[in-house]
């Protein structure tokens, strides 16, 4: 998908790889984006300065705790300003390994029901365009990290869904591309959050934390990568400030014997 004009929502923006995805979205030349976040004062200093780098109006914010139902109310406001939807990319993200449910509302829920709001607008069954939704996951979810269990499999699940609603089943009918990107996290988030949430922060070694990206600029662009290129269904990573790449899942399960008269 070209990028130029397109019409963008981004659900959980305030953080450096949000406020990232935003200046690349509009360097290569997007419409106008709507950031949906519940940290108002980050959220509308980004919104400032980014307006004041690429003209006025260009990003707008709404305020919505993404993991509540009230996402659904101020999804279809912003789909109403922005007169319809082009692209969505669902980059809520939390680190919590003391609250469960907080964390599965944030990392999973809001990028469920983001996805689907999204389909539902943008689905050529219901009268849209079609469009691309990138649900942005982690590094995490592909391979585990012990002293993040939690994150882990949050992460784990965002690929899993995100899989299944691009099988052709949903996709022939709707036209909406579903695409995963796979960041590490951020030095100055899992250090802070393990701090504060885990309670043996030293336990982190230097060895893992070298999943973990050196610029978020280099995942911007490989956001920009995945919408222009991917395929429905791929799963892009970036590490080590290198460009996005592709991974194809392995099969887990192995093939079933065609041979009727098998026997054990």
């Amino acid at each position: 998908m070209q990028i130029k004009d397109k019409k963008v929502i981004i659900i959980g923006t305030t953080g450096k790889l949000g406020v990232a995805f935003c200046r690349e979205l509009l360097r290569n030349g997007a419409g106008t984006i709507i950031i949906l976040d519940d940290q108002e004062i980050q959220a509308q200093s980004a919104v400032e300065e980014l307006n004041k780098e690429f003209g006025k109006n260009r990003v707008n914010y709404l305020s919505c705790d993404v993991s509540k139902n009230i996402l659904d109310c101020v999804f279809k406001e912003a789909v109403g300003i922005l007169g319809g939807l082009d692209i969505l990319i669902n980059n809520a993200d939390l680190i919590n390994e003391s609250n469960i449910c907080r964390a599965v509302d944030v990392n999973i829920t809001a990028v469920v029901r983001g996805t689907l709001l999204g389909v539902q607008v943008m689905g050529k069954d219901l009268g849209g365009r079609g469009g691309i939704v990138v649900n942005v996951a982690s590094i995490l979810g592909l391979d585990v990290l012990a002293q993040l269990p939690i994150y882990s499999t949050t992460k784990q699940a965002v690929i899993s869904f995100s899989r299944s609603y691009a099988q052709p089943y949903h996709y022939n009918r709707t036209g909406v591309k579903i695409v995963v990107l796979c960041p590490g996290v951020s030095d100055s988030c899992i250090k802070e959050n393990i701090n504060n949430f885990y309670e043996d922060p030293e336990a982190i070694s230097e060895q893992q934390l070298t999943i973990l990206p050196k610029k978020v600029e280099t995942v911007a662009h490989g956001l920009i990568y995945a919408i222009r290129c991917a395929q429905n269904g791929s799963i892009w990573v970036s590490e080590d400030g290198q460009p996005v790449y592709e991974i194809q899942p392995p099969d887990l399960l192995p093939e079933k014997s065609t041979d009727n008269n098998h026997t054990e």
